[in-house]
């Protein structure tokens, strides 16, 4: 799906049109809209934060990430971000039955797209995106070597977590989460319980559910 700005240069606007295909959506041609949105920065950022919100994936890694089964979907935001220099190139996954069209924001844009879309709807999306700006040069995640580990554990202890509620609480990527969490299984203190469905996070291993194993 394809979400088209209604024609406003409005900061923050909601009237979107939104269909299958493009070439002409809601009575507004859709590469008149790519134009303009090329040469007027509000209107491709309330695009693509439209697309974040339909589309999106915020990674606790710190990736934000749309991707489409359309070509013509993905190059149609891909061209309109890549205007303002806010994405990578355009990378395409192939499947035995399918091809993916993924696009990447580039980290050093995240802020400036924050500090022109937020806070997002959804206070989940928001929160989700707030991490991922954190500053990673100092504070918990730079604890010594085994006292981040007690912390999960002392965490899990308390209830059962998802990798994603671990990172937010200790102020951390979800890879380094991971890593203290293997580290723990191996010693058998932690063990996978499952996964959160009601994620609404398509990468599932940042749902997964971990728990304090009984067996320690």
């Amino acid at each position: 799906m394809v979400t088209v700005l209604a024609l406003s240069n409005c900061r923050g606007t909601q009237a979107w049109s939104k269909g299958q295909g493009l070439g002409v959506l809601g009575g507004i041609n859709v590469s008149r809209i790519s134009a303009i949105a090329k040469k007027n920065k509000d209107i491709a950022v309330a695009i693509i934060n439209q697309a974040i919100i339909d589309e999106g994936a915020i990674g606790a890694d710190g990736s934000i990430t749309i991707t489409y089964t359309s070509k013509e979907n993905a190059v149609y935001l891909w061209d309109i971000a890549n205007a303002w220099n806010f994405v990578h190139p355009l990378r395409i996954k192939k499947y035995p039955n399918h091809t993916k069209w993924c696009i990447s924001f580039r980290a050093e844009k995240r802020k400036e797209l924050y500090s022109m879309v937020g806070p997002l709807p959804d206070p989940r999306h928001d929160k989700m995106f707030q991490h991922i700006l954190r500053d990673h040069t100092g504070g918990p995640h730079k604890a010594e070597r085994g006292i981040t580990e007690k912390r999960v554990l002392e965490l899990l202890k308390k209830r059962t977590q998802t990798v994603r509620q671990i990172a937010y609480a200790l102020d951390l990527s979800a890879s380094s989460v991971r890593k203290h969490l293997r580290n723990l299984q191996k010693k058998k203190l932690v063990q996978v319980h499952g996964y959160d469905k009601q994620s609404i996070y398509k990468n599932q291993r940042t749902a997964e559910i971990w728990i304090y194993s009984i067996m320690s």
